[in-house]
């Protein structure tokens, strides 16, 4: 190959590269603060947007004040052993943080740090919700189930299979009912009381994010390839879809009154969308923290701010957004 030709080759797909790197930027973060310097397992953000918890590499778990910011408490499941924490949630009135390594949960007292105690769970841990003050969780397993636990006195509630991986379990603040994403190409809607399946929202692919509204009316589902989808919990029928250029919704939150949706993606990207008519709003791009690495960043958990919009990344930072 001559180097003139070599040299067209190489400048096509450079601006090639330069004109899809252009169209799927966003607004640039006001600024971020770093909770991880080496990266994060998990990440997850309270109602109220004003605490964190990271479950960082190489150093355990810590839960952060936000405003100002402030390391408050560092978590861990073993005494002088830092913890592989790789998924955690807040209980809806924030005062309690649930925290997973593998095969064992925690629960934290929000307000003072205390350990409430430690339970093994019967199978690996893809993801955890708690119910309102803590009393309950509900676990994505890898077992072809999600587990919801009583985590306060220990024991199995009910048991909700699948036909594949649980990627994503989440609860309605009253912990009534729950949404379930899997391998199995669905997400699954559960009464918790009866323990009944009451609707099974298909997909094409492997399904790994499934986020229920607080009041339990929607959910919001993230397929591979395939555009997002916001459903009527009640009659199971799709009401708006939310197109994606890459990778797949990792991050869902609704604000208050279900007007408005949050969303980040596995491509850093975070999105605020109009609910009723799944109209985009505003889009950021998170910053990577090395570009040679990866142009990347998967988005670990979004929040409703008094003051904006925050967005917790696998990069160990917390993004700030106005």
């Amino acid at each position: 190959m001559s180097s003139l030709v070599r040299s067209l080759l190489t400048g096509t797909v450079l601006s090639t590269s330069l004109l899809i790197s252009a169209c799927d930027t966003g607004t640039k973060p006001h600024h971020f603060d770093e909770l991880a310097k080496q990266g994060a397992y998990s990440l997850c953000i309270n109602q109220n947007a004003n605490s964190a918890f990271i479950g960082s590499i190489h150093h355990g778990g810590s839960f952060w004040r936000i405003t100002p910011l402030d390391r408050l408490y560092n978590w861990n499941h073993k005494a002088d052993e830092f913890s592989n924490m790789v998924s955690c949630g807040f209980s809806p009135e924030s005062n309690f943080v649930a925290t997973t390594d593998n095969r064992t949960i925690g629960l934290w007292n929000g307000k003072t740090g205390e350990s409430l105690g430690l339970w093994n769970a019967p199978g690996d841990i893809k993801d955890i919700s708690l119910s309102s003050n803590g009393q309950f969780a509900l676990l994505a397993m890898t077992d072809y189930t999600a587990t919801f636990f009583d985590i306060k006195k220990g024991g199995i509630r009910r048991t909700l299979r699948h036909e594949g991986v649980v990627y994503d379990a989440s609860l309605n603040n009253q912990g009534t009912l729950a949404a379930t994403a899997s391998d199995d190409l669905t997400a699954r809607i559960w009464n918790l009381q009866s323990g009944e399946e009451t609707q099974r929202l298909a997909h094409n692919n492997q399904v790994r994010r499934a986020q229920i509204s607080a009041d339990g009316s929607l959910v919001f589902t993230s397929a591979l390839s395939e555009p997002g989808r916001l459903w009527d919990v009640k009659t199971g029928q799709v009401i708006h879809q939310f197109t994606i250029n890459s990778g797949f919704f990792n991050a869902v939150r609704f604000n208050a009154d279900n007007s408005q949706l949050l969303t980040g993606t596995s491509a850093g990207k975070i999105q605020l969308w109009n609910l009723k008519s799944a109209a985009l709003i505003k889009s950021w791009q998170a910053i990577p923290r090395n570009t040679w690495v990866s142009n990347n960043v998967m988005i670990e958990d979004v929040a409703f701010a008094d003051n904006g919009y925050l967005a917790g990344a696998s990069n160990g930072r917390l993004f700030h957004l106005d």
